[in-house]
């Protein structure tokens, strides 16, 4: 991004001068103590509401008012509204004491930050919490402890914290390393310190896998564990996450956007907080707002807007304002619910914002969408095609190699992971399979969960598949809209529908040759498909670097070096419908 679509012109102006006390020494109840930055508005009074912001980020570059980042300057701006705000660095990382491992410490820090907070003469006894993506993780852990304090969140890209998707590193099994190793590197080692820059997408093409960290001169860090450990594995019980066993008792307000890469988590979430929490108020007041940007970007004003390639409009919405009403509403008078959309998403496509009570969609039909070609699907020149009548044809065939992996369109066009690009180079690929509708008569809006049904078979003991959803338009460019990833050694938890990392216990690899099911959870979108538009089905064995490659021996693919080639075929016809279901909103 531009520093310009950074900007701030689009908060508030200052109410009230803001005082910043730096590097304030918080304990925690084990004697570790935790450094925080406070600001306070002068003149505002004596006890005011204050908002937490916890970071593995670094607190200092909140204190710079002219910041371009508007992530970094909400410290002043919410200041400057008469909120007391508490920036703090996360156990061991800069200032704070402590060893800092991924998401282990953050509901009980967080439990203790609340609590000291509300203890100070300077609080008036109610706190809210702020901020995006680990930021937004914190928060989410943290409300699970119940801190009396605690009155609302805020929570942004906060997906990674469900049990299912830990840190946003795992999807259905499988490391996400096209941003996980530079985020270890960078952010998550644990001498706060930015290692040499090298050339990620080059370096990923090496192996093995869990060794990456220290071969490339990065600082100690949890990536070994985070990508060796078997999904099953006892290690993941210390990571901090929610479940269906999770008792919240806080309002929130959910924010998320569609090309991020655990939206359908983040929905996911807001369904639960309703339904777990604790009190009828908490759960009456749970909301969540989807834009159609990329990674905590939701608030970039830029009109119109390009996500990635793609043209979605004028995506505009008055977010400062949302969030000052809603920290002025609970953490000032809390009386009473707050009036507001339940659910407010971006349609791209159609462009604009819609608003609905509930999630899936009221009214929303699940249709499938049968994949069929006759017998040559590879490729977008091949004859694959996507209806609603299930038809019979002869099984399609790709091979996959591991040391040639079919890419991600995102990343070598330097789009990143977490946006829309042009997938028409890799659809000429053969080792992808492609499925597309006639040209739509009339428009179809497609917004909810996506899942896609597989019936396949491999020569290998183990194999990945993976299926995207995408947007042809009418002058033949092709957008992804979501994708979805399952290794064939899990196919058990995922027709289980898994909701833990321990539910994909006694994996089975493949018997060549043999037909088996395989289902995918492909996240969430919320896309209008436009007359004149289709709708496409890639599917294939990687999207690298985006997924851990699949080396396709059945052995541990994070130590292993040793790659085989598989051939994968994909059966459509009456007793084996593969097919894509897509929720239909009328």
């Amino acid at each position: 991004m531009t520093p310009s679509s950074l900007d701030t012109a689009s908060h508030p102006k200052p109410l009230f001068e803001v005082h910043i006390e730096q590097d304030v020494r918080i304990e925690m109840t084990d004697g570790v103590g935790l450094y925080a930055d406070l600001y306070r508005p002068r003149g505002a009074g004596e006890r005011l509401p204050t908002i937490l912001i916890r970071t593995p980020y670094s607190k200092a570059p909140y204190r710079s008012v002219n910041n371009a980042e508007m992530k970094r300057a909400v410290a002043h701006m919410f200041g400057g509204q008469g909120f007391n705000v508490v920036v703090q660095d996360v156990r061991g990382l800069f200032r704070s004491e402590g060893t800092f491992h991924v998401a282990a410490d953050e509901a009980k820090d967080g439990y203790d930050t609340v609590d000291w907070i509300a203890s100070q003469p300077w609080s008036n006894g109610k706190v809210g919490g702020y901020g995006c993506s680990a930021l937004g993780i914190s928060q989410v852990v943290m409300a699970t402890r119940q801190p009396p304090a605690l009155k609302a969140i805020l929570p942004q890209a906060a997906g990674g914290a469900m049990r299912n998707r830990p840190g946003d590193i795992l999807v259905s099994g499988v490391p996400e390393i096209g941003w996980a190793l530079e985020w270890f590197r960078n952010y998550g080692n644990r001498r706060s310190q930015v290692p040499e820059k090298i050339n990620y997408h080059e370096f990923l093409q090496s192996l093995p896998l869990s060794d990456m960290n220290e071969r490339s001169g990065g600082s100690p860090n949890d990536w070994p564990d985070w990508v060796t450990r078997e999904p099953d594995d006892q290690w993941w019980h210390q990571i901090n996450c929610f479940d269906e066993s999770s008792r919240p008792n806080v309002p929130a307000l959910f924010v998320d956007s569609w090309y991020n890469v655990s939206v359908n988590e983040t929905l996911d979430l807001f369904n639960a907080f309703e339904k777990q929490s604790t009190t009828e108020q908490a759960r009456r007041n749970q909301y969540v707002i989807i834009s159609p940007t990329g990674h905590c970007q939701s608030e970039l004003t830029e009109t119109p807007f390009i996500v990635g390639e793609r043209d979605v409009g004028d995506i505009r919405l008055d977010y400062w304002s949302i969030y000052l009403r809603w920290f002025d509403h609970w953490l000032r008078d809390g009386d009473g619910d707050i009036e507001m959309p339940r659910i407010q998403y971006y349609l791209m496509g159609a462009n604009c914002w819609k608003s609905a009570d509930s999630w899936p969609l009221p009214e929303t039909r699940f249709v499938p969408y049968y994949l069929s070609s006759g017998g040559n699907a590879n490729t977008s020149n091949g004859d694959g095609t996507l209806s609603t009548a299930m038809a019979s044809g002869p099984a399609d065939r790709y091979h996959y190699d591991p040391t040639d992996p079919t890419p991600s369109a995102e990343s070598i066009r330097g789009r990143g992971d977490g946006s829309a690009a042009d997938q028409r180079d890799v659809d000429l690929r053969p080792d992808r399979l492609v499925y597309t509708t006639e040209p739509l008569r009339s428009g179809v809006e497609v917004t909810g969960p996506l899942r896609a049904v597989l019936y396949v078979s491999s020569s290998a003991r183990d194999t990945d598949f993976i299926v995207m959803l995408s947007d042809v338009y009418p002058d033949g460019r092709v957008f992804n809209l979501q994708k979805g990833v399952a290794r064939a050694r899990y196919r058990e938890a995922y027709i289980a529908k898994a909701r833990h990392l321990e539910d994909y216990r006694d994996p089975s690899l493949l018997t060549p040759g043999k037909i088996y099911r395989i289902e995918v959870n492909m996240e969430a979108t919320g896309n209008w498909f436009g007359p004149g538009h289709r709708i496409r089905v890639q599917v294939a064995s990687s999207c690298f670097p985006h997924y851990a490659r699949n080396l396709n021996t059945g052995g541990n693919n994070a130590t292993e070096t040793a790659t085989a080639v598989a051939e994968n075929t994909l059966y459509h016809d009456y007793h084996y419908p593969s097919h894509i279901i897509l929720p239909i909103v009328p």
